[in-house]
């Protein structure tokens, strides 16, 4: 039976402090809100999550916290959901990417379950000086990206619910400002959270991983 594994997890820490690199002015230019794929950061209205919370689910005052098991599901991934699911899903997914190209982690953590967030952020809890970095940059004032930098989003197809209840969904996306260039494809999991649905977790399958400084398994001889 064929199984999908997460070939590589996006870095999305990385997609945060580069996004914070670039921060200019985020308003967009003349005619950008009008095409569907440029998220603008406008569209990042959630509530924020408390940054305590946030701290406290990385351990940022402690030793941080280590990466979630890699995403492992079976193909086919389940059951078509029902339209009113679809557009819930693809809103979430605008959502969140309204609030990685707004640089807002409180709200943008405040669309993602635990695990969402840890899947998302764990490499900001590298070391001491990364979590000592991480903390000011969650409590700071967020800093939208430049609106060229923007991550754009392509397509959310294929939703369907697995056995466990959650929601999986392909997203197309392009993030101008990590390799590869072009469109990627990632795989979104979405809980279902008091009506809402939350990134849970989620896999790239076209980037290779970041080591975040883990020491490299030797390759297998041929």
């Amino acid at each position: 039976m064929r199984r999908w594994r997460a070939l590589a997890i996006v870095p999305a820490a990385a997609m945060v402090l580069t996004g914070s690199a670039l921060a200019q002015d985020g308003t967009p230019a003349a005619g950008e809100t009008e095409n569907p794929r440029q998220v603008s950061p406008v569209e990042c209205v959630a509530e924020p999550r408390p940054v305590e919370e946030i701290d406290a689910l990385l351990d940022l005052n402690g030793a941080g916290i280590q990466p979630p098991p890699a995403v492992t599901i079976t193909a086919p991934l389940g059951t078509n959901v029902d339209p009113k699911t679809d557009v819930s899903i693809k809103e979430a997914v605008r959502g969140i990417l309204a609030c990685l190209n707004a640089g807002d982690i409180p709200r943008g953590a405040a669309l993602m379950t635990d695990n969402g967030i840890k899947r998302t952020y764990w490499a900001l809890t590298v070391d001491a000086q990364s979590r000592e970095n991480a903390k000011a940059l969650i409590a700071a004032p967020p800093q939208p990206r430049n609106s060229s930098a923007f991550i754009r989003l392509i397509t959310v197809t294929d939703a369907s619910t697995l056995d466990d209840g959650r929601v999986a969904a392909f997203v197309v996306l392009n993030e101008p400002v990590l390799p590869p260039s072009g469109p990627e494809t990632l795989l979104f999991l979405f809980k279902n959270v008091d009506g809402q649905w939350k990134l849970d977790d989620f896999a790239d399958f076209s980037i290779l991983p970041a080591d975040y400084g883990a020491t490299p398994e030797s390759t297998p001889a041929p």
